[in-house]
C-alpha cells in the first residue's frame, strides 16, 4: 500500500500550511480569540483554498478528497492551533446530512454558504450517542422537545443546529432547527481551548413536523457514522498538535542551559523525549488507521483511545520539560496542551472507546 500523498494532496497541505503561517502566527493568536475572529479566519481560508469542500464528495460541489483530505486539513489546523468549525460542521454535520439525504444543506456547507452544527453532548453522554436522553413528544402538528445539550461548538454562530432527541418509544429522531428558533435558549461561552460553544436549553421547545430530518435505527447509525468520521479528523488534528509539542520541546531543551550544559544533553531527558517521539508516531498511525478504514467502528475506537492517552502524555512531558514556562501564554506549549486536553474528552474518553473496542471484539468472537 502506498501511503505517500499524491500531488493534489501535497498541494492542499502546503497551501493551507502557508496560509496559516501567514495569517495565524502564534504571537497574534491571543488577539484573535473571539468567535467572530475565528470564523473570519476560517471563511478566508475556505474562500482562498477551498478547504471546507476538500473532503466532501463532488456530487455536492466538493473536491472528493474523502478521509485523507480531511486528515490533511485537520492536521494542519491542529499544527496552527486554529479554532474552526471544520470538524463539527464540514465533517460531522455534513456527513450526517448526506446520510439522511439532505444534499441541499450539505451542498450549502460545501460552498461555505452556511454553518450547521450538531448538538450531541448531554450531561451523561460523553461521546456515547446511545446515552442521548433529550426527549421529543409528538403532537398533531409537530414535536415538543425537552432536555439540555451542552458544549455545542459554534452553536451561537450557526445558522442551524441538528438536535437529536428520543421519542416516547426511545427511538432517536433528528431535528434541524434554525437559529431563530433557539433565540434565548443558547448560553454561549469559550471552552478551555478557546473554542466558542454554548449550552442549549430545549425545555418545552415546539418545532414543526417539517423540522424532522431523520428517525429510527437508520438515523442512529447515520449519527454514529458521522461521529466516527469526526473522530478520524480529530485524530489527525491531534497528530498536528503532537508534532508542535515535540518540536518545541526539542528546541527548548537544546537552548536552555542548566549546570553548565543544555537540557538536551542529559540522558534522562533524552529518554523522555524519545518516548514523546514514539507517542507522536502512535498518534500519526492511529490517525492514518481511522482515515483508511472508514466504517470500521473498532478502528475508530482504537484510534480515539490511542490518541487520548498518547496526546495527554506528550502534553504533560512538554509542560514539565519546559518547567514553569510551559503553562505561560508566551509559549505555544500551554495553549496546545489545553487543546490536547479538550481533544481527549471530545466525542468520547479513552475509557469509553476502550470499552467500545472490547465490545466489538466480543461481538466478533
Amino acid at each position: 500500500m502506498n501511503l505517500e500523498y499524491d500531488d493534489d494532496q501535497r498541494m492542499l497541505r502546503d497551501a493551507l500550511a502557508r496560509f496559516l503561517t501567514q495569517r495565524l502566527p502564534f504571537e497574534k493568536r491571543r488577539a484573535m480569540c473571539t468567535a467572530d475572529a475565528h470564523l473570519a479566519l476560517w471563511r478566508e481560508a475556505d474562500a482562498a483554498i477551498g478547504v471546507g469542500a476538500a473532503a466532501l464528495p463532488e456530487r455536492i460541489g466538493g473536491f472528493g478528497g474523502g478521509r485523507v483530505a480531511a486528515m490533511i486539513v485537520a492536521g494542519e489546523l491542529g499544527a496552527a492551533l486554529a479554532v474552526t468549525p471544520y470538524i463539527d460542521c464540514h465533517i460531522l454535520t455534513a456527513e450526517l446530512l448526506l446520510a439522511l439525504g439532505e444534499t441541499t444543506r450539505a451542498a450549502a456547507i460545501a460552498r461555505g454558504e452556511t454553518l450547521i452544527v450538531t448538538a450531541i453532548e448531554e450531561d451523561a453522554t460523553r461521546g456515547d450517542i446511545g446515552a442521548i436522553d433529550a426527549r421529543a413528544a409528538a403532537d398533531p402538528d409537530g414535536w415538543t422537545l425537552t432536555g439540555r445539550k451542552i458544549a455545542v461548538p459554534f452553536a451561537a454562530e450557526a445558522g442551524h443546529v441538528v438536535v437529536p432527541a428520543r421519542d416516547g418509544e426511545g427511538v432517536l429522531r433528528l431535528f434541524l432547527l434554525p437559529s431563530a428558533a433557539l433565540a434565548g435558549r443558547l448560553h454561549p461561552y469559550l471552552l478551555i481551548d478557546d473554542t466558542p460553544a454554548a449550552d442549549l436549553d430545549l425545555g418545552g421547545l415546539w418545532v414543526d413536523a417539517a423540522a424532522e430530518v431523520g428517525r429510527g435505527q437508520d438515523s442512529e447509525a447515520a449519527l454514529q457514522a458521522a461521529v466516527d468520521a469526526a473522530i478520524a479528523a480529530l485524530a489527525a488534528e491531534a497528530a498536528g498538535i503532537a508534532r508542535v509539542l515535540l518540536d518545541d520541546t526539542l528546541l527548548y531543551t537544546k537552548q536552555r542551559r542548566q549546570f553548565g550544559a543544555t537540557l538536551s544533553s542529559f540522558q534522562a531527558l533524552q529518554h523522555r523525549m524519545v518516548d514523546m517521539l514514539l507517542l507522536r508516531e502512535q498518534i500519526g498511525a492511529a490517525a492514518m488507521l481511522a482515515a483508511l478504514k472508514p466504517g470500521d467502528a473498532q478502528a475508530t475506537a482504537a484510534a480515539k483511545a490511542t490518541v487520548g492517552e498518547a496526546l495527554r502524555r506528550i502534553g504533560q512531558e512538554a509542560v514539565q520539560l519546559h518547567g514553569a514556562m510551559g503553562m505561560t501564554e508566551e509559549l505555544r506549549v500551554g495553549p496546545f496542551f489545553r487543546r490536547a486536553t479538550a481533544i481527549e474528552q471530545k466525542l468520547g474518553t479513552v475509557d469509553f472507546h476502550v470499552g467500545r473496542y472490547a465490545a466489538g471484539m466480543a461481538g466478533a468472537a
